[in-house]
């Protein structure tokens, strides 16, 4: 069994994985992580007591939340003692053709895709990831054509706190408020404003980019992840389907085709 690690934005997702499937999960908040073996209840998730041969981890750049040595902080989790995680980098593995001009795309936007070609090898899909940012990208056969990056529900709620107005947050089930479609944008209060300008606005806009990549690709898979993929559940009136795990999936399987 083997340690996969995602350093997301706001916290370090983990799964065990095993012949290219993930086997169990569990994610941690960087807040949390302070190199000792108590973790916030629930914090491992599925991979509680597990033993594990080697610990590789998503190439990704340092989250700026993260703390600067969280490898090594992780690792004081885990006995025996792990390395430095060997990296998984899907950039160079991940079978298709990748249309950026400059730089590279994040890796946990090419592993969602890899998971989603994976599954359907000649599907289309339009892959959304609502985390601490929300990217909305398009795969069809054979390419990654890129897409679109936005800030994500408690990034955009931040903000406003930090220009002195009220905080919105998820309901404790973590769903976000939602102004519905009669409602539209029009708030009548600071806190329906907010709703209307930050989760309502939000679904509308990925709404709007989904909508021009269905015109490229029409037979496209709306697949959603992320923390607040329900947000985005049934969008603009299509089947949508969510996979909480599709990063990982994605980087357990790159993990396994190096080794063959």
């Amino acid at each position: 069994m083997r340690l996969l690690l995602d350093p997301g934005g706001t916290r370090l997702k983990f799964a065990a994985v095993e012949g290219g499937k993930v086997q169990g999960v569990g994610h941690i908040k960087w807040t949390e992580l302070d190199g000792t073996s108590i973790l916030p209840f629930n914090s491992f998730g599925t991979v509680e007591g597990m033993v594990f041969s080697s610990f590789h981890r998503l190439l990704r750049p340092h989250p700026p939340a993260a703390p600067t040595d969280w490898p090594d902080q992780f690792s004081h989790l885990f006995a025996p003692r792990l390395d430095e995680g060997d990296p998984v980098d899907p950039f160079s593995q991940c079978g298709f053709e990748v249309r950026y001009t400059h730089g590279r795309p994040g890796s946990d936007r090419l592993a969602a895709a890899v998971a989603c070609r994976h599954r359907d090898p000649d599907g289309s899909f339009i892959i959304i990831d609502a985390g601490t940012c929300i990217t909305v990208d398009l795969l069809t056969p054979g390419i990654w054509h890129g897409g679109a990056i936005l800030p994500g529900l408690s990034l955009q709620s931040s903000s406003m706190l930090r220009a002195g107005l009220p905080e919105i947050a998820p309901a404790p089930d973590g769903k976000w408020m939602n102004l519905s479609d009669a409602e539209g944008a029009l708030g009548h209060d600071t806190d329906a404003a907010l709703r209307a300008g930050i989760p309502w606005a939000t679904r509308q806009s990925v709404g709007a980019i989904a909508r021009n990549y269905m015109e490229k690709a029409p037979q496209s898979k709306v697949v959603l992840t992320g923390g607040d993929a329900s947000h985005f559940d049934g969008l603009e009136g299509w089947r949508t389907f969510a996979h909480p795990n599709l990063v990982l999936e994605g980087g357990a399987l790159l993990l396994n085709e190096r080794d063959i």
